[in-house]
């Protein structure tokens, strides 16, 4: 046994193991090899390695011209629970490909992209994933393309950029959304939305357009938030619904993001207006809390979890891919619409006409 402190190399793995270096390094290193390498040596390489805490050095691996197992995450902000679900997607993918995650959180700056971008290209990371919309959009965008070969986007973009990338069809989801209100019956209903983020208007647009169509475009109303937690559209919810006593109030809400739905939820409760007797809301992610609220939140889907995995595999076939082959494609997901207890059908007596003044 080494000395404690000392460096394991995998000479010293090799030697306990009874079998060459370059067999051992075919072993932890995940080397391709034409020579058949029996299970059981392979299992006694692994538990060699394990019992003297052999740790590969990836940054010499890296230099030697081999990948690093090394992925760079961008997270737009950490805090967003939706952004957790994705990535624990990444994670789990990463983990089972044999690669390990850097995370660098940009908490809404964007000029800190540039400086993880080029953390993770002296880290020699095989790849960049970029998780959420970054403000100065394609600009900081195409700066990391131009420095990195292999990025993805997950959950960045409401349409195709310069790199592939993995994002929900924000059109249909909301349609989901307000087809599930209309069904209902509703006929008064408003729009809540983040203006920060990409699919924020595009959902409120959509909104608009299917209010237009349905022939009361002059009852649609759409109010922004300027922040993607709850307590802003707590706040909104408050002024809001001190008004619901008004005949021509709204019956039912479209929140553009679980986590505005859960600040109108709570809004709602304080101004004991009752959800959905009262009142239905719909939001958009179904973050893991959202089963969970006072009433169970009726949203739209986006299955983050998979969104990840699938952005995940995108990069890692990327990078391992040999030569240059066709362009990858993005891949737009589905959405589902998920129904709890926070929607119902409109309450009889309440009139469908109007809305609310101001916004």
């Amino acid at each position: 046994m080494k000395p404690a402190g000392s460096t394991i190399r995998l000479r010293d793995v090799a030697e306990r193991a009874g079998v060459s270096i370059t067999t051992v390094s075919r072993i932890l290193n995940g080397r391709e090899t034409g020579v058949v390498i029996r299970e059981e040596t392979r299992a006694r390489i692994v538990a060699v390695a394990a019992e003297l805490g052999y740790k590969p050095n990836l940054l010499a691996r890296a230099l030697r011209g081999s990948r690093s197992s090394l992925l760079g995450v961008i997270v737009r902000d950490i805090s967003d629970p939706f952004h957790t679900q994705v990535l624990r997607g990444v994670n789990a993918v990463a983990r089972d490909r044999g690669y390990r995650l850097f995370l660098g959180h940009l908490d809404w700056q964007p000029d800190v992209a540039a400086i993880y971008g080029s953390m993770f290209e002296q880290s020699h990371a095989d790849g960049i994933l970029v998780m959420g919309d970054i403000a100065g959009g394609d600009a900081t965008l195409d700066d990391l393309a131009n420095h990195h070969e292999h990025i993805v986007g997950v959950s960045d973009r409401v349409g195709p950029r310069r790199v592939p990338g993995v994002y929900v069809d924000n059109e249909l989801g909301t349609l989901l959304a307000l087809e599930h209100l209309w069904e209902l019956g509703h006929r008064s209903i408003i729009c809540v939305a983040d203006e920060r983020m990409a699919d924020g208007p595009l959902r409120a647009a959509v909104y608009e357009r299917f209010m237009r169509e349905h022939g009361i475009g002059e009852r649609a109303r759409v109010y922004f938030t300027t922040q993607p937690d709850p307590e802003p559209s707590y706040h909104l919810g408050r002024e809001l619904f001190a008004h619901l006593d008004r005949p021509n109030r709204p019956t039912a809400v479209y929140a553009a993001s679980d986590t505005i739905a859960i600040g109108l939820l709570q809004a709602a409760f304080q101004a004991r207006v009752v959800v959905p007797d009262r009142l239905s809301i719909v939001g958009f992610d179904d973050i893991d809390i959202a089963s969970f609220t006072i009433p169970p939140l009726t949203t739209v889907s986006q299955s983050g979890v998979e969104m990840g995995r699938t952005a995940a595999h995108m990069l890692l076939d990327m990078i391992e891919s040999t030569g240059d082959g066709p362009a990858v494609a993005d891949v737009i997901v589905a959405p589902t619409l998920v129904v709890r207890q926070s929607t119902a059908p409109r309450a009889d007596g309440v009139a469908d006409a109007g809305h609310l003044t101001g916004g």
